[in-house]
């Protein structure tokens, strides 16, 4: 008896916040390409963008001054009846700067912080999520938000640059206590993902004690390479103007990375899959502008007509799911689960049984304990007798699609 009472208090914890409503956040990082010393009047461009994404989260580099960040909260979020957007504290540190505006309905930002390197501050945000039940429950997502500029150039030392900057930031996460749903996003300047070409892009993913994740987990030689031609994100532009670079679109310099509790759910909040993407980057512009050919398969060609006039850079853009169950999706291939918290033992039911199964084990803090493949049964059975009294977040992912249980052993 006493084992079936373990059962039931593990499937509670699972399921106590089913009923409640689930919400999806939208965040967009930007490079607004020196704004706005070199034409002001690009707000109203702006407004055309964030007009048509709406975004929660919106974080931008090479912001030149208050002013800047004036024009953008008042003549191009604040516009067409909105009212809610608000901006963190504008801090003028070296070079261009970073800074964040959010949807004030539904997010609180609780502090921030300017991370010093070499070249220009990484800055960091922390919000939380005005869940409806948040007076009665006390209990809500927080989330915290980096971004950053990194140092530009593909020839030597500039790699190594990148390098030191992402290490100072790396270092900075590894002493933080608490730390829960990060993103860490901006233009990173990574011509490619190789350890001796790029030693930066491994060390934002794995340097320190706390990693990170790319959450289309596309690595490679993406300059110049037409292999990844739907994910890069600069340049707009084969002419030159307001001092934008040239080229056409061949690098992926922007990225947003995320933390594990995001991809699971741990935390009250989960990256919604397929919602990344570079906005406006429909695959068919290669090696040329935005505006050539003048139709855009991914946005209104009057958007892209924006984006083209307001940076040499294409925004980057995710969803995160808060509110409700987060973590406990439906699945059309998983049924149903059970698991047992005195054997450690969990057993799931597939409604394909020719799929394959991934099961990983993460403990809360996002340290991944186990990872396994099933594949060829309706039912996949495995324990974990090892495991220690604590929360542990099961991912199973089958054909694509992710389910999260979050299980407590006692």
């Amino acid at each position: 008896m006493r084992n079936l009472k373990l059962l039931i208090v593990v499937v509670c914890v699972f399921f106590a916040n089913t009923g409640r409503t689930q919400e999806t956040l939208k965040v967009m990082y930007y490079n607004l390409l020196n704004f706005p010393s070199t034409s002001q009047e690009r707000a109203d461009t702006l407004k055309k963008i964030v007009q048509h994404v709406l975004p929660d989260m919106f974080l931008v580099n090479e912001l030149d001054n208050q002013f800047g960040a004036t024009l953008i909260l008042n003549n191009a979020l604040n516009q067409n009846g909105i009212t809610h957007y608000q901006q963190a504290l504008f801090v003028d540190g070296p070079d261009t700067d970073n800074m964040l505006f959010y949807n004030s309905n539904k997010l609180g930002l609780i502090s921030q912080n300017e991370i010093q390197t070499a070249l220009r501050d990484i800055n960091e945000y922390v919000l939380y999520y005005k869940a409806p039940d948040l007076s009665t429950t006390l209990d809500t997502a927080f989330f915290y938000m980096y971004s950053c500029h990194l140092k530009a150039g593909s020839t030597d030392p500039n790699p190594d640059y990148r390098l030191a900057e992402a290490q100072v930031f790396k270092n900075y996460l590894s002493g933080k206590i608490g730390l829960k749903n990060v993103m860490f996003g901006g233009d990173f300047n990574f011509y490619g993902s190789s350890v001796s070409g790029e030693p930066g892009h491994n060390w934002v993913l794995n340097g320190g004690t706390f990693p990170l994740f790319d959450p289309i987990d596309m690595t490679g030689e993406w300059h110049a390479n037409s292999f990844y031609a739907n994910i890069h994100t600069q340049s707009t532009r084969t002419t030159s103007f307001d001092g934008g670079a040239t080229g056409g679109l061949d690098d992926r310099f922007d990225f947003v990375f995320i933390s594990n509790d995001l991809q699971t759910g741990a935390n009250k909040a989960k990256y919604v899959d397929n919602s990344y993407t570079a906005i406006g980057n429909d695959g068919a512009h290669y090696n040329t502008s935005l505006l050539n050919p003048s139709s855009n398969g991914a946005v209104p060609d009057d958007v892209a007509n924006a984006l083209y006039q307001m940076s040499d850079h294409l925004p980057v853009y995710l969803e995160i799911q808060v509110g409700g169950g987060v973590g406990i999706t439906d699945n059309e291939y998983v049924s149903s689960f059970s698991f047992n918290s005195t054997s450690r033992e969990l057993q799931v039911f597939l409604k394909n049984s020719e799929s394959q199964i991934s099961l990983t084990v993460y403990d809360i803090s996002g340290k991944r304990i186990l990872y396994e493949t099933h594949s060829g049964s309706e039912q996949v059975k495995t324990s974990f007798p090892y495991l220690k009294s604590g929360i542990y977040i099961i991912n199973l992912r089958v054909l694509g699609k992710s389910t999260s249980l979050k299980v407590v052993v006692l």
